[in-house]
């Protein structure tokens, strides 16, 4: 104990007040909040649905519809709060030929017609 120096013993002092300063603020501040899901569209229908991950692991694109099973529920974004909507290009580019020959909402490009504004609220696994 004798070989610690004045200096030393006052940057200790001082990590443990930084430390405890540090955990002081992370317990009191505002959480941050997380989205409540994501927004798809049914690309055969044009229906949006909110998916929610609920007690599953993650969420695979495109997600299985809740009433028929198919992969048929693709992201979607609305474009500047004007109503229209278009797939991600991550997803969107994948559609396969044969949903897009049984689909009335696929418009040209990433374009996709939405059936109703409000979506059905889908939890994958409660």
């Amino acid at each position: 104990m004798s070989d610690i120096k004045p200096w030393q013993i006052i940057l200790i002092i001082a990590a443990i007040v930084v430390l405890a300063f540090t955990g002081w603020r992370m317990l009191n501040s505002n959480s941050i909040d997380s989205p409540n899901g994501h927004m798809t569209v049914d690309v055969i229908t044009g229906q949006l649905y909110l998916v929610q991950k609920g007690k599953a692991k993650g969420i695979m694109y495109p997600a299985k519809h809740p009433d028929t099973g198919d992969r048929t529920l693709y992201p979607v974004n609305e474009i500047d709060d004007s109503g229209k909507w278009e797939l991600h290009p991550r997803t969107g580019d994948s559609i396969p030929r044969d949903i897009r020959d049984r689909s009335s909402a696929l418009g040209s490009g990433l374009s996709i017609k939405i059936l109703d504004e409000k979506p059905i609220v889908y939890v994958i696994k409660k």
